[in-house]
């Protein structure tokens, strides 16, 4: 794939077509582990690891990770249940996969669309998503195809970034203008995908909205934690026992 056509085939921010949004992560799949540790100065890692002890997951049981990516939480989920257990990674770029599939041998990863997941009826403990619900366009349906698959009493963890506190925003809002693209142009190349990840945060609502949105899809206990001075929220809920 060219970089003119991966930079022609941006998502839209606020409603993001899933063409744009496989070809967009295939084209920069190669680089995504990196960029996000830079970016992040390291703290991805970190928010990962809360999201994995917030799906409260035993030796044993059984979990989905949506919107996988190249499998950094699927590994850290698959770490809590063993080998008695099971990891299902889904995602709909097969670059992505490919990567993950190497990364991780001992999670199952399939190519599949959180709108339709690849998955049974009430046959996870646990669902997570890393940084996935904002490149969805029906954030609702795909809150109850989470719905669909979760046991009675299972938990969702949603990670997503969101609005910095008060405090930080004026400094958040230069470093995505400033540094990002400079960074991704330095790693990747090219900006595009940058320049859209940063027009989609802006355009992401706020933890209270999707709260109201895990509430609206059935869940229950629903509540979420800021990390980093409010860069990131974690979400989680239960479906009734």
């Amino acid at each position: 794939m060219t970089v003119e056509a991966v930079e022609g085939a941006l998502p839209t921010a606020g409603r993001p077509e899933a063409p744009a949004v496989r070809a967009m992560f295939g084209g920069i799949a190669g680089r995504y582990d990196l960029l996000n540790a830079v970016l992040s100065l390291g703290e991805d890692r970190r928010w990962r690891r809360r999201a994995a002890q917030l799906a409260r997951l035993r030796r044993g049981g059984r979990a989905l990770d949506v919107c996988t990516g190249t499998g950094a939480l699927a590994r850290l989920l698959w770490r809590r249940v063993g080998p008695s257990g099971s990891v299902l990674g889904v995602d709909i770029t097969e670059e992505m996969l490919s990567l993950a599939a190497r990364a991780v041998p001992e999670v199952e990863f399939r190519v599949g669309d959180a709108l339709e997941l690849p998955a049974r009826e009430r046959e996870f403990d646990a669902v997570t998503m890393a940084f996935g619900l904002r490149n969805i366009a029906d954030h609702q349906r795909a809150l109850r195809e989470v719905w669909r698959v979760l046991r009675p009493g299972g938990r969702v963890v949603i990670l997503e970034f969101s609005s910095p506190r008060a405090l930080m925003r004026p400094l958040y809002r230069e470093y995505s203008r400033l540094v990002i693209p400079r960074v991704a142009r330095l790693l990747l190349g090219r900006t595009g995908a940058y320049r859209y990840l940063t027009s989609s945060i802006s355009a992401f609502p706020g933890p209270e909205v999707v709260a109201g949105w895990l509430r609206d899809a059935g869940f229950e206990r629903v509540s979420y934690q800021r990390m980093t001075l409010g860069i990131v929220a974690l979400h989680t809920g239960r479906r009734p026992a």
